[in-house]
C-alpha cells in the first residue's frame, strides 16, 4: 500500500488561480479597450462624415451665390444707367408737381405780374441754373416763365414786380424776342425766377 496516495480533494501542488485571475483581467481590459477603440473610431468616422457633408453643403451654397452674383452682374450690365437716371429725375419731377399747389402759385403770380403781361408757358425746374437767394425762408423752387408783354419796357417792369413780390425772388432774364419774332401781339420774354411758397424773409 502506497504511503502517499493521490488525494483528489486536495489542491494541486501548483496554484494557478492568480494566473487565471490575471489572464481574465487582461482579457477584460483588452475587451474594454477594444470597445473604447471601436467606439472612438465610430465617432471619428461619424464626425468625418458630418464634416464632409457640411463642406459639401458650403460648397453648394458658394456655387449658388456665385451663380446669383453672375446673374446680378449680367442683369446690371443690361441696365441703361443714363436712362435710369433720367427716369429717376422724371419721377422726382412728378413728385415735385404733385406736392406743388398750382392754384396758390397762379394766384400769386397773377398778383405779382404787371397788368400788361400775360403768361404763355410755365415750367417747374429743379436746380437748373445757379439762381440762388439768401432771403429764402424755406426751399425755393426755380420756375421758368415765358411771358408776352405789349409794353416795350415789359421785361424790366416784370423783373421789378417779381422782386417786390413776397413769394418770388431773384428773377433772371434769359431771352427777349422782338415783336416781329414773337407771337405777333407783343414781346416774348423768357426768364427764371425762384418761387418761395412760404414767403421770403422780411
Amino acid at each position: 500500500m502506497l504511503s502517499h496516495r493521490l488525494d483528489l480533494a486536495r489542491r494541486p501542488f501548483v496554484d494557478t488561480r492568480p494566473v487565471n485571475l490575471t489572464a481574465a483581467a487582461l482579457a477584460f481590459l483588452v475587451l474594454f479597450l477594444s470597445f473604447v477603440s471601436v467606439r472612438t473610431v465610430g465617432r471619428y468616422l461619424d464626425q468625418s462624415q458630418r464634416t464632409r457633408e457640411s463642406i459639401a453643403r458650403l460648397r453648394n451654397d458658394v456655387a449658388k451665390e456665385e451663380e446669383r452674383k453672375k446673374a446680378a452682374e449680367a442683369s446690371l450690365s443690361r441696365v441703361d444707367l443714363s436712362g435710369l437716371s433720367s427716369s429717376v429725375n422724371d419721377a422726382n419731377s412728378i413728385a415735385l408737381r404733385r406736392a406743388f399747389s398750382w392754384t396758390r402759385f397762379l394766384s400769386r403770380l397773377e398778383v405779382a405780374l404787371p397788368e400788361d403781361v400775360r403768361v404763355q408757358t410755365i415750367s417747374l425746374q429743379r436746380g437748373k441754373s445757379g439762381v440762388q437767394s439768401v432771403t429764402v425762408l424755406d426751399e425755393a423752387i426755380p420756375v421758368q416763365l415765358t411771358l408776352v408783354s405789349r409794353d416795350p419796357d415789359g421785361l424790366p417792369k416784370t423783373i421789378r414786380a417779381l422782386y417786390s413780390s413776397e413769394y418770388f425772388d431773384h428773377p433772371v432774364p434769359e431771352t427777349e424776342d422782338a415783336p416781329d419774332k414773337g407771337p405777333g401781339d407783343g414781346r416774348r420774354l423768357t426768364l427764371e425766377v425762384l418761387y418761395v411758397d412760404k414767403g421770403k424773409k422780411s
